[in-house]
């Protein structure tokens, strides 16, 4: 049976997942995976996902490319995770289903920020000797995803 103190770390995980994704540290991005994790991204309601990810390590690479483009160009991400479900799937493994809002800031030239996207994101979550960590992710999102479209 999960502990509230599983749920807590569950949620923290949750959390951590968005700092670091905005913050484009591909180490403690990747660290929140298993090693032969599974991220699939649905987006603008697809029924088969546009992007697939495979392994702890792409995960990083995957905060590199992307969330470090963003960087570059001076666009701030902010990940919005203020809701989760956590249902046992058994004392070492939960399904959490958790409600998301990313924002973008041009914070040079158009420091408003613009809400892009929005969704949910489903997980499968288990406990291991460093801590719960994501098994598979599968991103659900509708919105907006080019930079262009947003600030031209």
């Amino acid at each position: 049976m999960l502990t509230q103190q599983d749920r807590e770390e569950i949620v923290d995980l949750i959390t951590t997942y968005s700092f670091a994704w905005d913050a484009a540290d591909a180490d403690a991005f990747a660290d929140l995976f298993v090693d032969d994790a599974t991220c699939l991204f649905y987006l603008n309601g697809e029924i088969s996902p546009s992007t697939e990810l495979h392994g702890k390590e792409r995960m990083g690479k995957a905060a590199v490319e992307r969330a470090g483009f963003f960087k570059k160009i001076g666009l701030t991400t902010k990940h919005f995770m203020p809701n989760s479900v956590i249902e046992e799937i058994d004392a070492a493994k939960a399904q959490v289903k958790t409600q998301a809002l990313i924002t973008w800031q041009m914070l040079a030239t158009d420091p408003v920020p613009r809400p892009v996207q929005a969704g949910y994101y489903d997980s499968i979550v288990s406990k291991t000797s460093d801590g719960w960590k994501f098994e598979r992710r599968e991103v659900r999102l509708n919105g907006v995803f080019s930079v262009k479209e947003v600030y031209g």
